[in-house]
């Protein structure tokens, strides 16, 4: 603490936002505990957090944005250390701060995007993941943003343009196809079907499928 006087005003509010975030965690845990004392029985601990992601990480991790609160990447590492603790609300504080640092980086909205699904709040998730695509495409967020469409905002269409897409993708590992082939499979049939016969140019439409379906309705329909 003898170093704290020594920063400037900024970085020491920068300490002290991130110190009442990990003591307000601290304390609802606490609180949890009390009123509900079976979950430190029947409830598994949660993984171990990787190496260096732990609470000694984070106030490394603190000081190093505290002394430069500019540098994109500390502030990237200590979102996703708090995103491990499970800390959403100084995760986003954070997340929001890096991303207008470096408008141009989709890790910081990659994140702020994963932090606003966690929090329940799944359009603004997908559109900071649309953001995140247009910034670089990936197939990986692809997959997100189709999860997202499909079980989340009911928007199947959409979802599976962005899956099709992703299974096209070049540089998507066999791994997340596979995962993509499984979530094309679970959509609707209206909206899935021949997803994996489009290119990355030419993903399923729902306009496509509407004529589809009306042309069908118009031969059933003729005596």
């Amino acid at each position: 603490m003898t170093d704290l006087p020594k920063l400037n005003t900024p970085a020491r509010a920068l300490v002290l936002l991130l110190a009442l975030s990990l003591a307000a965690m601290l304390v609802i845990s606490l609180t949890e505990r009390f009123k509900h004392p079976q979950i430190t029985v029947h409830v598994q601990p949660a993984p171990q957090a990787p190496a260096g992601m732990g609470g000694d990480a984070i106030g490394a991790l603190m000081q190093e944005v505290a002394k430069n609160p500019q540098n994109v990447d500390a502030l990237v590492h200590l979102v996703e250390a708090l995103m491990t603790a499970q800390n959403w609300e100084a995760a986003e504080t954070f997340a929001q701060r890096a991303s207008t640092l470096d408008v141009n980086n989709p890790q910081p909205l990659y994140l702020l995007g994963v932090i606003k699904h966690n929090q329940g709040k799944h359009k603004e998730a997908a559109e900071l993941l649309e953001k995140v695509v247009a910034l670089h495409d990936n197939a990986s967020v692809r997959y997100s943003l189709g999860v997202l469409y499909i079980h989340f905002l009911n928007d199947p269409a959409r979802g599976v343009e962005h899956l099709s897409a992703g299974l096209h993708d070049p540089k998507a590992g066999e791994d997340l196809k596979k995962g993509i082939r499984e979530e094309l499979e679970k959509a609707p049939l209206s909206h899935a079907g021949g997803a994996e016969n489009n290119t990355p140019d030419q993903p399923v439409r729902q306009d496509k499928i509407d004529k589809k379906t009306n042309k069908t309705n118009e031969k059933k329909a003729r005596p």
